[in-house]
C-alpha cells in the first residue's frame, strides 16, 4: 500500500510517514520510490537514501544525530540505529 511521506528540505536523509506502515509498504519521496523495510508507526522516521554508520542525520534540514550503524533506505531510524551528540 502507499504512504504518505513527509519531507521538509533538500538536505534529509529521513523523512516522516503520515500514516502507520508495514512492512513492504512503499512511498514516494520526488521521483524516488522507497520500499519501508520494517513496521513503522505514524510519525516515526524512516531513511529516505541509505545512511552509512556515523553519518549525520538530517530531518527538516537540521542535524537531529548521527548513524550508529548503516542504515538502509526504507529501514526506520530511531533510538536503536541513531545517537545524538547534544550536550555531550
Amino acid at each position: 500500500m502507499k504512504k504518505k511521506l513527509l519531507v521538509i528540505h533538500s538536505s534529509d536523509n529521513v523523512g516522516v510517514l503520515l500514516q502507520k506502515s508495514v512492512a513492504g509498504d512503499i512511498c514516494t519521496h520526488g521521483k524516488k520510490t522507497i520500499k519501508i523495510l520494517e513496521n513503522t508507526e505514524f510519525a516515526h522516521k524512516i531513511a529516505i537514501a541509505d545512511i552509512p554508520a556515523d553519518t549525520t542525520v538530517f530531518k527538516y534540514g537540521e542535524e537531529i544525530g548521527y548513524a550508529l550503524t548503516d542504515i538502509k533506505k526504507g529501514q526506520w531510524v530511531h533510538n536503536h540505529n541513531m545517537g545524538c551528540r547534544r550536550g555531550k
